[in-house]
């Protein structure tokens, strides 16, 4: 198993394999998505053959018309040969869906910046304090000599923005970000056409679904959290499978005094998805990893079954420690 920073390490792996199966999680958003279609582009400017997977499903408007790229399945000659396995954007294995078991017989090359999860695969390329798994693409791309291509340039922006809320998340003391951006903006990337992918698009019933996930928020531990869930009966009312959780989140925690904030999403009947953000210190990564989940200090998700309230408090408790 390599350093997780040793990027020549992982160059060099490349060059031992024929074919790549490129992975990520579920429920994939453009971080995931860009980072997979970044590599695949890089790869096969070197002569490789890829093959992108993802289980899906592709709901967020500005990574649907990528849908026709990926495949949920995988044959037997797809794992024949010379072929590594490379998920990315994923803390742990399972998050990959049913996909996991599909490549577990595989070599496996891990590609990621989440401070949470498991510690799994035979190469392992990881970097914490990197803001986007697409930073760490363009990383190794730059490193092994080449330059980006128009076309990775912005699946690479389009990732890093969808990680960073537009530059909102970064801190200071990144000067090394922003000379990757520029590297980006001067390869073609628009961030105003960016801006308009993630932004637009959006249709009135995904508003009308905001507006129900904002009137049922209540606030916990003295309003320093704030959580709201949404309900399978919305979608069918409503029409649409539209998702927009950057705007809720980012006006959820446009509170004064709110730390954190939890979204739950009914998945199916007594099956949740729950996405976790925090403003301050308050690391919600590893809450969700004590649900089998993970993510970053400040953004993450996991998984829950059981009825809404018990869900709901199982959540609520989880965040007595940083609260009390």
């Amino acid at each position: 198993m390599s350093n997780e920073k040793n990027i020549d390490f992982i160059i060099r792996a490349f060059d031992d394999f024929d074919n790549f199966i490129i992975a990520g999680h579920q429920e994939p958003d453009g971080d995931c998505l860009s980072s997979q279609l970044a590599l695949s582009s890089y790869l096969k400017r070197r002569g490789k053959s890829t093959k992108l997977v993802s289980a899906g499903p592709f709901n967020r408007p500005e990574i649907k018309n990528w849908e026709k790229y990926f495949t949920d399945t995988l044959t037997e000659s797809d794992c024949s040969g010379r072929t590594l396995a490379i998920v990315t954007d994923c803390s742990s294995p399972d998050r990959t869906g049913p996909l996991a078991e599909q490549i577990s017989g595989l070599p496996l090359m891990v590609i990621d910046h989440h401070s949470s999860g498991d510690k799994f695969g035979d190469y392992r390329y990881i970097d914490v304090n990197s803001p986007s798994t697409t930073l760490l693409i363009q990383r190794i791309i730059e490193s092994s000599g080449e330059v980006l291509t128009d076309e990775e340039a912005e699946f690479i922006f389009l990732g890093f923005c969808t990680d960073t809320g537009f530059f909102r998340h970064i801190g200071s003391g990144k000067p090394d970000v922003f000379q990757a951006v520029s590297r980006m903006v001067s390869a073609g990337v628009s961030p105003n056409a960016t801006h308009r992918v993630i932004t637009g698009g959006r249709t009135h019933n995904s508003r009308r679904l905001l507006g129900r996930i904002l009137d049922r928020s209540r606030l916990y531990y003295d309003e320093r959290l704030i959580v709201s869930w949404e309900v399978l009966t919305d979608r069918k009312e409503l029409d649409t499978l539209d998702r927009d959780s950057d705007s809720m989140y980012q006006m959820f925690q446009s509170i004064g005094g709110v730390e954190a904030v939890v979204v739950i999403r009914e998945e199916r009947e007594n099956f949740y998805t729950v996405g976790l953000r925090s403003n301050n210190n308050t690391d919600v990564g590893q809450i969700a990893k004590e649900f089998g989940g993970g993510g970053h200090q400040k953004a993450a998700g996991c998984s829950l079954a059981g009825d809404r309230e018990s869900v709901i408090i199982k959540i609520i408790s989880s965040f007595e420690r940083s609260f009390t």
